[in-house]
């Protein structure tokens, strides 16, 4: 089979060998990846206490976004005063096992690993629609060895009125990042057909440099009908870093990501003012297609390595040659980057960080709730296998590939 008909196989049929919950697990070597029991315990739990009534209101009510009224709050054994208490979400508001987004009068100490975190406004994320719960966990830990996410992270157990809702995450918000950490002055969240979902502010920034800002984001979409080539991608690098934003696309296409158009964060970088981006929400991995537009994307996109063109830009630059090519160079960044160690690494400590949580019946029972039902080690372990067995095949393909490119 000669690389070029390997490649249009690799496109069209990818992850074929991804095991489902009936199919046997990859066999592998101890050497190559070791899923055992490290000694890890639950890091973090988050406990608190409302009416019977507050609380059949949120797991019966689909699709809207409450407020939760707090008898008490205790996290990590700390008993805190919360601001503000909602459900949050899209799609996961339609589970019992609700998201929550937390606004607490002082901070609340997170742990993971041996980072700790003081957050006094986080999400908690239910992970209702994320495979054996592991999917963000893997994507963010890839992003952090590329260079591509810095929000805090950490599962946790949350419960409610003395009982278990199940697994959770903890995750800083991406507003908090930019604007107090990175002293941001502006963060844009992009919707579809490149428009702006939300913007949050500095308070300490003038208005006329928001608005500056804010149309930043639309010089960025005027200058696709304006230039081509390089003087296409020096006129979006003074609105964007294009580096960081292809490395973020090569990432979502070396592992599949089905929706990503609508889930990334524009924040103004005050060290370069202008765009750098926050990528968010990674259950939906390891696709065989885009949710949007797959026969179009498809038809588009042809041999070209790239996942999906939902979004004006993301077009743009498999269109353009001059952009292709640099994006092909930050893809080769991603491999290099994301070596065959890394991978192992982040499987290893992926299995090692659910493996307490699995061993409890109360939380892993409340999987039950969830898109996918029945969570157990086995599968955790056979599923963790497989998706890494596949990566790094499809790793040392594109290394071959792009090196075959350049030759």
């Amino acid at each position: 089979m000669n690389l070029n008909f390997k490649f249009f196989f690799f496109l069209l049929f990818p992850f074929l060998v991804i095991s489902n919950s009936n199919s046997q697990p990859v066999q592998f070597n101890d050497d190559k990846l070791n899923l055992t029991d490290l000694g890890k315990k639950i890091e973090n739990s988050v406990s608190f206490n409302t009416t019977l009534y507050n609380y059949k209101r949120i797991r019966d009510t689909t699709g809207q976004k409450i407020r939760v009224k707090a008898i008490s709050l205790i996290i990590n054994g700390k008993t805190l005063d919360p601001e503000e208490m909602n459900t949050r979400g899209q799609s996961s508001l339609y589970y019992k096992r609700k998201s929550y987004s937390f606004s607490l009068k002082s901070e609340a100490l997170f742990r993971h690993g041996e980072r700790t975190e003081s957050l006094k406004k986080f999400y908690a994320i239910s992970l209702s629609m994320d495979k054996n719960y592991s999917r963000n966990r893997l994507a963010f830990e890839m992003m952090e060895a590329a260079q591509l996410f810095h929000l805090f992270y950490s599962f946790c157990e949350l419960r409610i009125n003395g009982q278990s809702e199940g697994i959770y995450m903890v995750i800083e918000r991406p507003e908090d990042w930019a604007i107090k950490k990175k002293d941001s002055p502006l963060i844009i969240r992009r919707g579809y057909n490149n428009t702006i979902k939300n913007i949050k502010t500095n308070n300490n920034i003038e208005r006329g440099k928001a608005k500056k800002y804010k149309g930043y984001f639309g010089q960025i979409y005027r200058s696709l009908n304006k230039y081509e080539g390089e003087k296409l991608y020096r006129t979006l690098s003074n609105w964007l870093d294009m580096d960081v934003y292809m490395k973020w696309l090569a990432f979502n296409f070396f592992v599949r990501n089905s929706d990503y158009t609508d889930e990334v964060y524009f924040f103004i970088d005050p060290g370069t003012s202008k765009f750098s981006i926050i990528p968010w929400d990674y259950d939906d991995l390891f696709a065989v297609a885009p949710h949007e537009g797959n026969i179009e994307s498809r038809k588009f996109i042809g041999d070209k390595l790239f996942f999906s063109i939902e979004d004006r830009l993301d077009k743009k630059i498999v269109a353009d040659p001059y952009l292709y090519k640099i994006y092909l160079i930050q893809l080769k960044e991603l491999m290099d980057q994301l070596s065959n160690d890394v991978l192992k690494r982040v499987f290893e400590n992926t299995y090692a960080e659910l493996y307490p949580y699995y061993l409890d019946n109360d939380i892993i029972s409340k999987s039950r709730y969830d898109l996918y039902k029945d969570a157990n080690l086995k599968d955790l372990k056979s599923d963790l296998l497989s998706v890494y067995e596949n990566l790094i095949i499809y790793r040392s393909f594109y290394l071959k590939y792009l090196e075959s490119k350049n030759n």
